[in-house]
């Protein structure tokens, strides 16, 4: 999703201005990333959207996590009805887009790219990026140590533990 001018409470956009980090977006829009402010506000401002899909268009599979959500169904023409009403409430409703590129239509036989994941229905693997990242920190730890490899490791490990991922684990645990 993609913010435009919000429909939200003045006090509500006075405290994102306070805690705002990112420069990417003009001033009075966006949430500092990485930051639990960032969660509990998608959390708040996105119920709306989360009770519009399970009540309205009454979803039976439906996951968010902050700005990213995942709608199962076995009928392609309403997942792509979904689509279309889920937008318009977005724009109408809380002033929000989704992104034109990063959503789709695909089989869950394809796998799914979630939340640092890659969710097929027999397994779970760690996202490319994640190992990537984990793997460009271990290298860079090995030149110049920080003193703190111990607790990124951890903070790696137990992404690493909710998928299938114990030949990663065991070869740089």
């Amino acid at each position: 999703m993609s913010p435009q001018k919000s429909k939200a409470s003045p006090l509500f956009l006075i405290a994102c201005r306070r805690i705002k980090r990112s420069l990417r977006f003009p001033r009075g829009k966006g949430l500092p990333i990485g930051n639990l402010t960032s969660q509990f506000f998608a959390n708040v401002y996105l119920n709306e959207l989360d009770q519009f899909v399970k009540h309205c268009l009454k979803a039976r599979y439906y996951v968010r996590y902050v700005d990213d959500f995942i709608i199962l169904s076995r009928d392609r023409a309403q997942l792509d009805l979904f689509r279309q009403k889920i937008d318009r409430f977005l724009q109408e409703r809380l002033n929000l887009k989704l992104h034109p590129k990063k959503y789709k239509i695909a089989e869950v036989k394809a796998g799914i790219d979630f939340v640092g994941y890659f969710i097929r229905p027999d397994y779970v693997l760690v996202r490319r990026r994640v190992v990537g990242d984990f793997l460009f920190r271990l290298a860079k730890d090995l030149h110049e140590p920080s003193g703190n490899w111990a607790q990124i490791k951890a903070s790696y490990f137990a992404h690493f533990i909710w998928a299938n991922a114990r030949g990663l684990t065991r070869k740089y645990g």
